[in-house]
């Protein structure tokens, strides 16, 4: 792609509406276009900017209880006096009708905003996982200790991820380094497999648990899940069976 190209595609990536094909084309652009990256970092950097400075919300829990109680009270008062009819549905059924629609329009957000953010995740550690394969930009911290790869996140982040090694399982552990996944600072574990590399990404759960489940696409699989408070994201090209046997490994040592 040229560089015009590029730039109309600069805002549609930072908001993650790219495919994973499309990302990895313009990364590699990037790369080696310093006039098309000064831009990019431009872009990076306002968004980070917006997203540190404007306040965030959280629905509280009690949100649906309150949404359906509204419904069904506008039902009730919008109702006209009840009539006798020998056919038809009567009114109380009309009122729980509105009801389950308010509550199956919230719950149908939810699900699509859930798939939306996950979507979206997971091409972030697709990406990061491609990235990470290029020299130079595995591992901020090589080794293959524990003791050591563990203690190095220390001061860099402000939680301390699980680490663990599984070379008697087949997976060893070769190091370690810092990613951003879900708009925070991460921490990527690198495992190998024969000839192959698994990234773990890890970071906090707060209030956005990462819902666990299975993922494949362009060659990558990818699976997640929850624990202790923390979302982990395990990416590799390895076959899913490897990698679903790496996580009951992995899971095993840590939790």
């Amino acid at each position: 792609m040229n560089c015009e190209k590029i730039r109309q595609l600069l805002e549609a990536n930072a908001d993650g509406e790219l495919d994973l094909v499309g990302h990895l084309e313009l990364e590699a652009h990037l790369r080696a276009c310093p006039e098309c990256a000064r831009r990019a970092e431009g872009i990076r950097a306002r968004r980070n900017a917006l997203r540190e400075s404007l306040p965030r919300f959280t629905a509280p829990p009690r949100l649906r209880e309150r949404i359906l109680a509204q419904s069904r009270a506008e039902a009730v008062a919008a109702a006209p006096p009840p009539r006798r009819f020998r056919t038809g549905w009567p009114l109380w059924n009309l009122a729980g009708m509105a009801a389950s629609l308010a509550f199956a329009l919230l719950i149908g957000f939810a699900w699509g905003q859930a798939r939306s953010r996950a979507n979206s995740i997971w091409e972030e550690a697709a990406s990061a996982h491609v990235r990470s394969l290029q020299t130079g930009h595995l591992m901020d911290v090589a080794s293959t200790d524990q003791h050591t790869v563990k203690p190095w996140f220390a001061g860099k982040i402000d939680f301390s991820p699980p680490v663990t090694d599984l070379a008697e399982a087949g997976f060893p552990l070769v190091g370690g380094r810092l990613e951003r996944i879900d708009g925070r600072e991460a921490a990527a574990l690198v495992y190998h497999r024969r000839l192959h590399t698994i990234n773990v990404f890890v970071w906090p759960a707060a209030d956005a648990p990462l819902s666990p489940g299975r993922r494949a696409k362009n060659g990558y699989n990818a699976e997640s899940w929850t624990h202790a408070g923390l979302n982990f994201l395990a990416v590799s090209e390895i076959p899913a069976a490897e990698l679903d046997q790496f996580v009951g490994e992995f899971r095993k040592k840590t939790e």
